[in-house]
């Protein structure tokens, strides 16, 4: 979720998703922990999208869910392959360094032109920027909520 777009009560979104189906009109999305019924969908050139939801019918109630995250229902998604992950099931992992070290948690996954980009928070309120490369993250293990990195010269 991006922000309000116009006065009718329309979302501009950056979606992170490889599937269009999600928004086609009747869908069905989580937006702050409630289910809300696509109405219509609009992708821009710029990478962007104007999405219309069900009960959202002016700026001031859109506005409301600035910053805000779009979900779909569980079992919505395609099928992944061999090392793909969803962000969601990234976030909230803890990340270890080969040499042992805890680093802290996901926080977030920021989608760049070449490769995704993990925020990760540690306990002390610092951040690192880790490159979703295979030179650097070595093994998610989804099971055990771990992430296995290695940390190249320079990442810290």
């Amino acid at each position: 979720m991006i922000r309000a777009h116009g006065l009718d009560g329309s979302l501009r979104i950056q979606p992170y998703s490889d599937n269009p189906s999600r928004f086609r009109s009747g869908s069905s999305l989580t937006l702050a922990g409630e289910s809300r019924t696509v109405d219509s969908y609009r992708p821009l050139p710029d990478g962007y999208a104007i999405l219309g939801l069900e009960g959202l019918n002016d700026g001031v109630s859109a506005r409301e869910f600035t910053g805000e995250w779009l979900y779909a229902a569980t079992g919505a998604e395609s099928e992944l392959q061999p090392g793909e992950y969803y962000h969601y099931q990234l976030v909230g992992l803890t990340v270890v360094s080969d040499q042992g070290e805890s680093l802290g948690r996901v926080e977030e996954v920021l989608v760049t032109g070449s490769n995704d980009v993990y925020v990760v928070k540690s306990e002390s309120g610092g951040e690192l920027l880790l490159p979703a490369i295979s030179q650097v993250v070595r093994e998610i293990d989804l099971t055990s909520g771990r992430v296995l990195v290695h940390l190249l010269d320079g990442l810290r």
